[in-house]
């Protein structure tokens, strides 16, 4: 009992050790996958490849025996007689109630291959109905990136004005002491305190962009996302690989292939079919039909049946077939030249974000070394703090701009990786 106690206390440490460090970071990988896994449009997906699967079961049984059980009561206003009277004999007229229960059995033998045709269409239906939710899925990624990157930028963004705080409450302290010593005003200290109040105001605002992304993550995914979850910035990508795999090129592929299959049965039902049949029943009267009481009867058979009717409206069935094949492998054409449009279009966007990212750096440290300058100056009372607070905006808005081209040329990125479909 205590080894079982101490086996069942070191595995919950360890689930809560796994789960905390879940807690604490959160990458875009992970996202995606909670997406493919917990989402409702993952169940859907798995439902209906249970469907599917069942239905592909159901078509088996077109193979075992159909049976049907019948009965039947009539009156009928004439019956057959025998106009002709011998001597010695009798001929009983059959009555006019009639009488008869049957069961009836029919064993398919060949089928012209219909079932097995209408078998694989079954399957690429189910794989055309779950190829759609999976081209849902993959389409649910962009909107993804847009949450996951809004709040990795939020948290960049509360990681500066936190900086900015700090500096802000060190430059009080020591305007207050100057103005404690009649160097300063103490105007000088009231704007720098309303200025951190302002700075506290869109830290808040921020956490709250944030915390709306992280609620919209859990709507998409279907899963509880820890609201103090660290999100990992994604590394760069290297690939140059272009090759288009979207999951729409499949469903177009699965799509022709029903068609195709479609052709394939329209054939098969023109083809000749083999059953055997049976049928047993008990009724009044029976075969013999000369013969006035209720009796047993049975007979069985083989059958064959050549479709007529359908040889003459086969070919055109086939046509419009062929022409639906022709249309899915336009709608394949018109998919491609859209996603080369949007690789133009994103590829100019990276194109754009680098050129910025590549002067942002510059940028900010001139802001900040004016800054520092600023804050030697308002330490020796040079300048006001409104002066020095012009110039705290101004690196704080070099740094959020810094920071958000970062962010967008990573999201620019993984939005290029899933119009090719990587």
């Amino acid at each position: 009992m205590k080894r079982i106690i101490l086996f069942l206390t070191a595995w919950l440490l360890a689930a809560c050790s796994v789960s905390a460090q879940s807690a604490r970071t959160l990458t875009l990988e992970q996202c995606y996958d909670l997406l493919a896994k917990t989402s409702p449009l993952a169940q859907q997906k798995a439902l209906t490849i249970t469907a599917g699967n069942l239905a592909e079961k159901n078509l088996n049984l077109k193979w075992l025996p159909q049976a049907d059980l019948n009965a039947q009561a009539t009156y009928q206003s004439d019956v057959t007689s025998v106009p002709i009277k011998l001597p010695n004999l009798s001929i009983d007229e059959p009555s006019k109630d009639q009488y008869k229960g049957t069961l009836d059995l029919v064993q398919p033998v060949f089928d012209g291959g219909v079932t097995g045709t209408q078998k694989k269409i079954q399957r690429a239906t189910t794989n055309i109905e779950s190829q759609k939710v999976e081209v849902d899925l993959y389409q649910l990624r962009s909107r993804v990136n847009t949450y996951f990157f809004t709040a990795l930028l939020m948290d960049e963004n509360i990681r500066i004005m936190e900086l900015t705080k700090a500096d802000l409450e060190n430059n009080i302290r020591k305007v207050s002491a100057q103005a404690t010593n009649g160097i300063a005003t103490n105007s000088n200290v009231d704007v720098l305190k309303a200025e951190l109040l302002k700075v506290s105001q869109r830290i808040i605002e921020y956490q709250a962009n944030r915390k709306s992304a992280i609620e919209m993550l859990e709507v998409l995914t279907g899963s509880p996302i820890d609201a103090n979850a660290s999100f990992v910035k994604p590394a760069m990508l290297a690939d140059k690989d272009e090759t288009i795999s979207r999951p729409e090129l499949k469903l177009f592929d699965y799509q022709k292939q029903q068609f195709r299959l479609q052709s394939r049965l329209i054939q098969a039902k023109a083809n000749p079919k083999v059953s055997l049949f049976g049928t047993g029943g008990y009724g009044r009267p029976g075969l013999n039909m000369l013969k006035n009481d209720f009796q047993w009867y049975y007979l069985g058979g083989v059958k064959l049946s050549i479709p007529i009717t359908g040889q003459f409206t086969r070919q055109r069935e086939m046509k419009v077939m062929r022409m639906q094949e022709q249309i899915v492998e336009k709608q394949r054409e018109a998919f491609l030249s859209n996603n080369r449009q949007l690789q133009v279009q994103q590829k100019n966007e990276l194109e754009k974000y680098g050129q910025l990212i590549g002067s942002d750096a510059e940028i900010v440290g001139l802001r900040t070394k004016i800054k520092e300058n600023a804050s030697v100056r308002l330490a020796n009372g040079i300048i006001t703090s409104s002066d020095y607070i012009t110039e705290l905006n101004a690196e704080n808005q070099a740094m959020l701009a810094q920071k958000l081209h970062e962010v967008q040329w990573l999201q620019a990125q993984y939005n290029y990786k899933l119009i090719i479909g990587k």
